[in-house]
């Protein structure tokens, strides 16, 4: 999941390179502070988390933890990366609402692919 998270985020962050003004660098994914730009691929990025949750976990009851765990080893990649604590409010809200974007979207789609009909066959099988 860890690597869902950093390469959806690479991804965008290339793609916004080439569509504005944007010089991709490793740094904004990194950096313990928030520019609008990497907030809105953070933001589009727990998006696809939860959809990378429907697939991989399938459990709803496990989307928090996967979400947290995302975002503990986020928290010590910028702590290891800006050799700082992140301290501004701004980052860590942005890191609450992606959690609870993840999370609540993570779940949603976990709780359909849980309570999807079981397909029964009604051809009879005859095993020998």
């Amino acid at each position: 999941m860890v690597t869902v998270f950093y390469s959806v985020q690479c991804f965008l962050m290339t793609l916004l390179g080439y569509v504005a003004t944007f010089q991709p660098s490793i740094h904004y994914i990194f950096t313990a502070q928030v520019f609008r730009p990497m907030m809105v691929i953070q933001l589009l990025t727990s998006l696809a988390t939860a959809f990378a949750l429907s697939v991989v976990v399938q459990r709803a009851k496990q989307c928090l933890d996967f979400v947290c765990t995302i975002h503990f080893w986020h928290l010590l990649a910028v702590i290891c990366y800006a050799r700082a604590f992140p301290t501004q409010i701004s980052w860590w809200l942005l890191q609450l609402i992606c959690i609870v974007i993840s999370t609540v979207l993570g779940e949603y789609l976990c709780m359909r692919v849980e309570t999807r009909e079981i397909p029964l066959s009604t051809n009879p099988r005859m095993e020998v």
